[in-house]
Formats: structure tokens, sequence, C-alpha cells
């Protein structure tokens, strides 16, 4: 969803002629540029082309990236922008390897987009580049994309969840840098009998999830398994508040999405986080995710659903066609 509505976004500029690139992850750069023929190639996830499972793989790839990088900025005469979604890639076992290539593609774009000031620190010393180089245009929500037609009572039956129950619910896909041990280990900790909580997603790493899986108690709901469209909002409404414990973290639409559903969002005060949760710091955590729960036990229902309300109306300040305006 994220690239169709930035899509939509970019294409409500009536100067803009935009479309989907060549979904090729080896030769992909070249073959837009040869094929299409853009003024502009924009790439979100530029690792893809470089970056494999293993590490020979990897080797033998990054020349075919430069190269192709080189061809469509020269010969092509194509401008290359980027939006880096993480300043380091997450779980990066060759943290080098991604400096370099990203360094070198650095040097080699028009400019570069991050979704907030607070990530310009960190962008400009680890791309060792100049401020002039950014351009910061926030992210835009997802109200309307996802269904959202169920009430709380609804969600619940769906779910086999009692009213009474605090739900907290994680979702998204499964994986170490997520902290979703630390999550389970907080939340059996804090809450007794009286809280539900709901991790669901696909799983990643089988290794963690089944970590995860042995640290778990009665009150733990884990659903392995991707959660289709239609079937979030039953998530997300049946929930009281959303909990995203990154390890690390620059920016998240797994926020942005829990903000379009109303939702109250536990979180570290981390990156673009910071700025995005700007209406509820109590929930944000500097070090403890305990600190957080330990805020969530004195609110009450009412509380929270104010709180979810005020980051619905937050993201009105930032839309899709922001983007347009960097062209």
């Amino acid at each position: 969803p994220y690239q169709f509505l930035m899509i939509k976004g970019l294409q409500t500029d009536p100067r803009l002629i935009v479309k989907n690139g060549i979904d090729d992850r080896f030769f992909g750069i070249i073959r837009t540029a040869l094929l299409q023929n853009p003024d502009y190639i924009h790439f979100d996830w530029e690792t893809s082309y470089y970056y494999r499972r293993s590490l020979w793989m990897t080797l033998i790839n990054i020349p075919f990236f430069i190269l192709q990088v080189y061809l469509a900025r020269y010969i092509f005469n194509c401008k290359l922008v980027w939006t880096p979604h993480n300043i380091i890639p997450h779980d990066s076992k060759y943290v080098k390897i991604h400096r370099f290539c990203r360094r070198f593609f650095t040097r080699n774009t028009k400019w570069i987009r991050l979704f907030s000031d607070l990530s310009l620190p960190g962008a400009i010393r680890e791309f060792q580049c100049d401020t002039s180089k950014f351009k910061i245009i926030p992210e835009g929500s997802y109200v309307g994309y996802y269904p959202n037609k169920v009430g709380r009572i609804e969600a619940r039956k769906f779910l086999n969840i009692d009213n009474s129950k605090m739900v907290l619910l994680y979702t998204g896909f499964i994986k170490p840098y997520k902290g979703i041990d630390n999550l389970v280990e907080c939340f059996k900790k804090t809450f007794s009998g009286n809280a539900i909580l709901i991790i669901a997603g696909k799983v990643m790493n089988p290794d963690y999830f089944q970590t995860i899986r042995k640290s778990s108690n009665e009150n733990v709901m884990l659903i392995d398994r991707f959660i289709e469209n239609d079937e979030l909002q039953f998530f997300f409404n049946a929930a009281d508040v959303v909990t995203l414990p990154f390890k690390k973290i620059e920016n998240s639409g797994s926020v942005i999405l829990a903000m379009s559903f109303k939702k109250a969002v536990i979180a570290p005060a981390m990156g673009v986080l910071v700025e995005r949760l700007k209406c509820q710091p109590e929930l944000l955590y500097e070090e403890s995710l305990n600190d957080s729960f330990e805020v969530l036990k004195k609110l009450t229902f009412e509380n929270l659903v104010r709180i979810g309300e005020k980051n619905y109306h937050e993201l009105s300040e930032y839309t899709w066609a922001d983007f347009a305006k960097a062209f």
C-alpha cells in the first residue's frame, strides 16, 4: 500500500506521469532506464538490487548494482532519487557492505527524501553528505485504504475475546529487530489475567518465533500468518492500544497504520516516531518498555480513546500528494 498510495499522490500533479519501474532484482534499474526512459527513477528499498541472504551472492551483485547506477545516470541521463526508510538496514549482518553501497548510491542521487528533520543528523553522518542533499517530506496516511466497518464488540467476538479485557496488539512481520520477545516478557511481568496480548503476523524467522512461543502464556494470543487486508479491522478495532517495541527504527508504516485506526501507540522514542506520535509522548519510552506499560496501567479506556482520536486527527497534517512538490 505504501507505494500504491505514493504513486496516487504523485499523480495528483498533472505535470507528472508516474508508473512502476520494472520488477527485476538483478537488472531492474537498467531495464527501467532503457525501456521506460524516465526523467527520474525513485528508489524506496535500494538494498534489493545488491543485497542477498548469502555473502557470496551479495558480493557478486554489488558490481552489477554499481554498473546499473552508472549506466542509468550517465548513459540514459536519469536522475536518481531515493527514500531511505532506515538509515541503517534492519537485521543487517554486513553493515560495512551496506555502508559502502549506500554511500556510493548517495553520491549518485540527485536528492534524498527523508520523512522528518529528526532523521537528518543521522543521515548526514551515515551517508557522508551535505544537508542540501535532503528534502524533508513526511509519509501520508492509510485512512480509507483498509476496510474499517466493524466495531469493538464485533471485532472481539470475531477473535473470541471478552469485552472486559484490556487488549494490546502487535501486528506485522515477526522479526528479531521488532523486539517481540521483549514485549512478551514485559507483558507477563506487568499484566495479569485482566489483559490479552495479540501477536499477529507472518513469521520471517522460525527460530525467533519458537523463542516467543516458549515464553508465552495463556494470555498471549499468537497468530503466525499474514493478516489479510480485510481482516486488519478486526485486530485493530479489538485492541485498546497498539504496541510496537522496536529495537531500532527510523520510520514505521505500522505506526501510521495504527493511527489510521484511531489507536494509542506504545513505541520507543526513536526517529520519526517522536514527531509522528507527538500527541501522546507519555506512551513513548526512552529506555524500557516497562515504563510505558506502567503509564498504560493508569489510563482509562476513555483516556485511550481520546489519545487515539488525537493520533487520527494528527494524520491530516500530511498527505501523499506532498511528495509531488519535490519533483
